[in-house]
């Protein structure tokens, strides 16, 4: 025998056995492969499966084949394709053990299965987190636009009443209402944050700025803070870091005065601090540490992943106010800037908050002098006193109206018009003279965005042309940038502040 035969009958003829049987059923001959059969049994009494042999009988085919067949034979189990043959005097029965064969294609067949459901099941669930998503995106939206109307009115109201003859207690009183109302127009804020963040909405805005007047504006503000709490606030920065950097100030700025306010909430006693350190600088990019570190609770290790969720608050004695927004807003705010934060702390005593960020800077404005620049004036000097302006206030909500007209009455600058129903805006521009419009984008009938549109398509300059302010409780980037598209000179959101408010409308009056 050749070595290929000798390897041929090892690995071939061990998966294959050859039955013969009568028309009767009887065993002929077997060569006992694998079943171990008796010559003069019946076929039918191996497995059940062996009746369909009468099937032969029948048949006009000369063979037949089954495929995947089970056979339970001498507590052992074989999978197996069987073929049955018509000989002259029997049939001939040829069956090949494919075990092994079977097993790993029906693994092979259920771990495709089981991957199409899997991928099946993660289409349905990202389905469910968009609708999810979509659901708590609309409701964020709704629940702010109808929240900003109302403290509006309250801001503003607040506001009037601080501009009358208050004896000492009433003072005290308006200051308690102006520090909640800051509190929750601050919640607002934090809450549109984080929704336009978890959305992919929020988009950085890198711009040159002064990083120097940014910290001294934060040093000068909590200072006041801490002294308020019988704290210590301490700055240190590092010299040798640009002054003008590019960047998104206003997003550094959120996260440096959250981690602040953070620091402030849980400390009783002893420095709050910011540093800012010089990492490296190559060519034109730099790279910075902040540092924000205080004296007060601490954090425990197990709780310093859990702070960083939305609405999250670290359990103490004492009962502090805030949504538990702050941090989750610094942390998906640094990881659009490619920046992660950090922490370390010791219970008892204090946590340290820092981040490395990466900015560029102009090296010819690396080391230029701080201008230093004042804020725009509403004072009478700068604007003519001998004629007033004829301003058209679009508000339907009468609460607001009463404010806005006293507001801008007050400054004794304007003669004004009131409208609250968008469509009569165009009849009123039509038939007067405007020299600006202050618009609430959310109008009966008639939206404030589609009316500024007409007024701009309009065919007479001294109509087209006139100044329009948008007020609007919509606060997402991408209406404001709508409404900003379709003719609006300025967008100011609610709850305003009476002063921007003005500024807003003077600086588009020809002086």
């Amino acid at each position: 025998m050749t070595k290929l035969e000798q390897y041929k009958e090892q690995y071939v003829n061990q998966n294959i056995q050859f039955i013969v049987i009568d028309f009767d059923g009887v065993i002929v001959d077997s060569d006992q492969t694998f079943m171990k059969l008796n010559k003069g049994d019946y076929i039918y009494d191996v497995h059940p499966f062996f009746t369909s042999f009468s099937v032969m009988l029948e048949s006009l085919d000369e063979t037949i084949t089954y495929n995947c067949v089970h056979l339970d034979h001498l507590q052992k189990e074989f999978i197996t394709d069987v073929k049955m043959i018509k000989k002259d005097n029997g049939i001939l029965m040829v069956i090949y053990d494919l075990t092994d064969h079977y097993i790993s294609y029906q693994s092979i067949a259920q771990a495709r299965n089981e991957s199409i459901i899997n991928s099946e099941l993660v289409i349905l669930k990202n389905i469910e987190l968009e609708e999810r998503e979509r659901f708590k995106n609309a409701f964020i939206q709704n629940f702010s636009h109808e929240l900003r109307n109302p403290l509006t009115s309250i801001i503003s109201i607040t506001s009037v009443i601080e501009g009358t003859d208050l004896n000492g207690e009433q003072q005290r009183m308006v200051n308690f209402l102006k520090e909640s109302n800051l509190n929750l127009r601050l919640l607002l804020d934090d809450i549109m944050s984080i929704s336009m963040i978890s959305s992919g909405r929020l988009e950085l805005r890198n711009k040159v700025f002064n990083l120097y007047q940014l910290l001294e504006l934060v040093q000068f503000t909590y200072k006041t803070k801490a002294a308020q709490k019988s704290l210590r606030f301490a700055l240190d920065y590092d010299e040798k870091i640009p002054e003008f950097v590019e960047g998104d100030r206003l997003r550094l700025f959120q996260i440096i005065t959250n981690l602040l306010d953070n620091a402030l909430k849980f400390s009783k006693e002893g420095t709050v601090a910011l540093s800012v350190q010089l990492n490296q600088k190559r060519a034109n990019k730099v790279s910075l540490r902040f540092k924000i570190s205080d004296e007060g609770v601490g954090i425990p290790s197990e709780r310093i992943d859990a702070i960083f969720e939305s609405f999250s608050q670290l359990n103490t004695e004492d009962k502090h106010e805030g949504s538990g927004l702050g941090l989750s807003i610094v942390k998906g705010l640094l990881e659009l800037m490619d920046s992660s934060i950090k922490v370390e702390s010791e219970l008892g005593k204090g946590a340290t908050f820092y981040f490395d960020l990466g900015l560029k800077f102009q090296m010819d404005l690396a080391s230029s002098p701080i201008v230093k620049k004042t804020a725009l004036s509403t004072s009478t000097s700068k604007m003519r006193t001998d004629r007033k302006y004829k301003l058209l206030l679009v508000e339907d909500d009468e609460r607001i109206q009463t404010v806005l007209f006293k507001s801008l009455m007050d400054t004794n600058f304007f003669f004004i018009d009131l409208v609250n129903d968008g469509a009569q805006v165009l009849e009123e521009v039509i038939n007067n003279s405007y020299e600006i419009i202050l618009m609430d984008v959310d109008l009966p009938n008639v939206q404030g965005d589609h009316i500024t549109k007409l007024i701009r398509d309009f065919p007479f300059k001294n109509i087209k042309n006139i100044p329009i302010i948008g007020i609007t409780a919509s606060a997402f980037e991408e209406n404001i940038n709508d409404y900003l598209n379709k003719g609006m000179n300025a967008v100011v959101t609610k709850p305003f502040d009476l002063q921007e408010l003005v500024e807003t409308v003077l600086k588009f009056l020809k002086k």
